[in-house]
C-alpha cells in the first residue's frame, strides 16, 4: 500500500550554519507534510549554531525529532530544545569512554561498516555495562558513490553466534534498518518492515536539498527549492519510482527466502548491480 505521505523523514544538514534561510524553508516543508517522526543528523554542532533554531521551529509540532550529532558534540544546552531523542554518531568503540555523561543524551547511533561489524556484541556489552538501553543502527548513507557494506551469510552466523555469547541484545532498545543485520540479532523473528520502505513509509533530504527515497537509494526525486516537499512527494515520478520497488528484484524470483526478505535492500542492490533487478549481495 503506498501512503500518501511519509511518516518518516531523514534529513542530513551540511557542516556549519551557513544559508539557514534555505534550512527554514525545508523546516516549513517538512511541517507541512506533517510526519510523525524526523531524523535529523548534524555533523556538527556549537551552542551558538545557527541551525538550533530549527530546533526552535520544530518544538511544539507534533513530530517525534530525533537528532543524531557527532560523539564529541552533545552538550546540556540540548536538553530543553523538544527532542525525542538525542543520540550520539560513532563508529569505534574507543570513541566511546564517557560518551554518555551529556544528561540530555538518550542512546548511540553505530554507523557499521566493513572494518568493525566485529565489534557489535561488545558494542552491546558496553551498552549494558553502561546502561545504555538504546542502540540504533543507522542506514547507510549511499547517495554520493560510496562503496555499499554487507555481510555475507556466513559472516551473519558468526555474528549471531558472537552476539549470543556476548549475552545477546533483548534488553535493547534496538532499530535495525537492514534486513541481514536484523536476521544476526534476531534469528527467530522475521523482519518487520514487510519488504522496502523507500519512498512510501521514508524519504530522505541530503544536505543539498535533494530528495531521495531513502538515504541509501541513489535516485533523486527532486530538489526543495525547484519544488516544494509536498510536490516531491505526491509526483508522478515519485509514484512511478514506489510502483517500481513494489515488483520483486528479477533475479530474485523463485527463491524460497523472498517472502522473508522481499528483495533485501533495493538501494545496496542498485549501487553494487546498477539495476533494481540484481540479488541484495548480502542474502548470497
Amino acid at each position: 500500500m503506498e501512503l500518501a505521505s511519509p511518516i518518516t523523514i531523514y534529513w542530513d544538514l551540511p557542516k556549519g550554519s551557513k544559508n539557514t534561510d534555505f534550512h527554514r524553508r525545508i523546516c516549513s516543508d517538512i511541517l507541512a507534510c506533517r510526519p510523525l517522526m524526523l531524523q535529523l543528523y548534524f555533523p556538527d554542532i556549537r551552542q551558538d549554531d545557527g541551525r538550533l533554531e530549527l530546533l526552535e521551529l520544530l518544538n511544539g509540532a507534533q513530530i517525534a525529532v530525533t537528532l543524531t550529532v557527532p560523539v564529541d558534540s552533545p552538550g546540556n544546552y540540548l536538553v530543553n530544545t523538544g527532542l525525542k531523542e538525542l543520540l550520539v554518531s560513532v563508529e569505534c568503540l574507543d570513541n566511546l569512554s564517557g560518551v554518555m555523561k551529556s544528561q540530555a543524551l538518550s542512546g548511540i547511533s553505530y554507523s557499521v561498516n566493513r572494518e568493525n561489524w566485529r565489534q557489535l556484541p561488545e558494542l552491546v556489552k558496553y551498552c549494558r555495562n553502561n546502561d545504555v538501553n538504546r542502540l540504533v543502527l543507522p542506514m547507510q548513507r549511499l547517495i554520493n558513490g560510496e562503496i555499499p557494506f554487507f555481510i555475507t551469510r556466513h559472516e551473519q552466523l558468526e555474528l549471531g553466534s558472537s552476539l549470543v555469547e556476548a549475552g545477546g541484545s533483548k534488553d535493547l532498545n534496538l532499530t535495525i534498518h537492514d534486513p541481514f543485520l536484523w536476521r544476526a540479532f534476531n534469528p527467530e523473528i522475521a523482519f518487520p518492515q514487510a519488504g522496502c520502505q523507500a519512498a512510501n513509509t521514508m524519504i530522505y533530504i541530503d544536505p543539498t536539498g535533494t530528495v531521495y527515497p531513502c538515504p541509501t537509494l541513489a535516485v533523486s526525486l527532486g530538489t526543495v527549492g525547484e519544488l516544494s516537499l509536498k510536490e516531491v512527494i505526491e509526483s508522478p515520478a515519485k509514484k512511478e519510482f514506489r510502483r517500481r520497488l513494489l515488483e520483486a528484484p528479477e533475479d530474485c524470483r523463485g527463491c524460497e527466502d523472498l517472502f522473508e526478505c522481499r528483495g533485501g535492500c533495493r538501494g545496496r542492490a542498485l549501487a553494487l548491480h546498477a539495476s533494481f533487478d540484481g540479488i541484495d549481495s548480502a542474502c548470497q
